[in-house]
């Protein structure tokens, strides 16, 4: 589920993902003191947040995870003056969890990449096995049945056409078609992800979906995800996918005169049974 370094750094400043992010970690009670884990930390954004809330204190414990080591050394600079607490990073995939960690933590926090765990059951067991008594287990996804509001269909429905008309005449191609959709595509619903935590020991504390506006800077950078571009253009090399998948979005918002498009955000706060 690694990203692409860059385009992982534009995607976390963006405004929507900075709002979606700052709910789910002020909602999880992190303290002073306190032990959090980071899944997929990437570049440190969602882990100063964390940090904020631990404070710079001996006693706290911050563990971000990444598999992409450009993201983990961007990080370590990007967080380097906080020279008190205990600020690790382990460069993995966040399925090997229960391997690379020998920590018991207080809060697990997983923010935006649930939807690309391929075994959910395996990630959220392993989260418990690591959980203190009564420990939080957090998440948030823009990627779930219910993300895209019904009053945004039509956007969407153009932003498809035209970029694969783009696809088409500028490049001659268009789409395969992929039975096996990547992760991010098998998107469930909220009550399959709570029926996920129930069945593995949790109790949902919070379940929310938090719209937030999306600009077009928004849709352009996350048409440069390769999971994004897989899923909605199998078959097509990445940079013809990219180019036309942007100008597919330039033009829907040109046409229908927007400044921004509304997306849900779903975030759930689970404790530990």
């Amino acid at each position: 589920m690694e990203k692409s370094h860059s385009s992982y750094s534009e995607f976390a400043d963006q405004d929507f993902y900075k709002v979606s992010n700052s709910y789910l970690v002020e909602h999880c009670n992190i303290v002073p003191g306190n032990a959090v884990i980071d899944l997929a930390c990437g570049t440190g954004a969602v882990t100063e947040l964390i940090l904020e809330k631990v404070q710079d204190i001996q006693e706290s414990i911050v563990l971000g995870i990444d598999m992409s080591k450009d993201a983990i050394k961007e990080s370590m600079d990007r967080l380097s003056n906080w020279k008190n607490v205990n600020l690790k990073f382990i460069q993995s995939k966040v399925e090997h969890l229960s391997e690379i960690v020998k920590i018991q933590a207080d809060k697990i926090i997983f923010c935006n990449g649930i939807h690309m765990i391929q075994d959910k059951n395996s990630l959220i067991q392993q989260s418990k096995k690591l959980l203190n008594d009564k420990g939080v287990f957090a998440f948030n996804t823009a990627f779930f049945q219910g993300a895209v509001p019904q009053e945004t269909e039509s956007f969407y429905r153009r932003w498809m056409m035209k970029s694969l008309r783009t696809l088409k005449s500028e490049y001659g191609l268009s789409p395969k078609s992929n039975k096996d959709k990547v992760e991010s595509r098998k998107q469930l619903t909220p009550e399959e992800y709570t029926s996920l935590l129930e069945d593995n020991g949790f109790t949902v504390n919070e379940k929310i979906l938090l719209p937030t506006p999306m600009t077009l800077n928004g849709f352009l950078t996350i048409s440069e995800y390769e999971e994004f571009i897989d899923g909605a253009m199998p078959g097509v090399p990445l940079e013809k996918g990219k180019n036309s998948l942007k100008t597919g979005a330039r033009i829907a918002f040109e046409e229908l005169n927007l400044s921004s498009v509304p997306r849900n955000w779903l975030t759930i706060i689970a404790s530990k049974n």
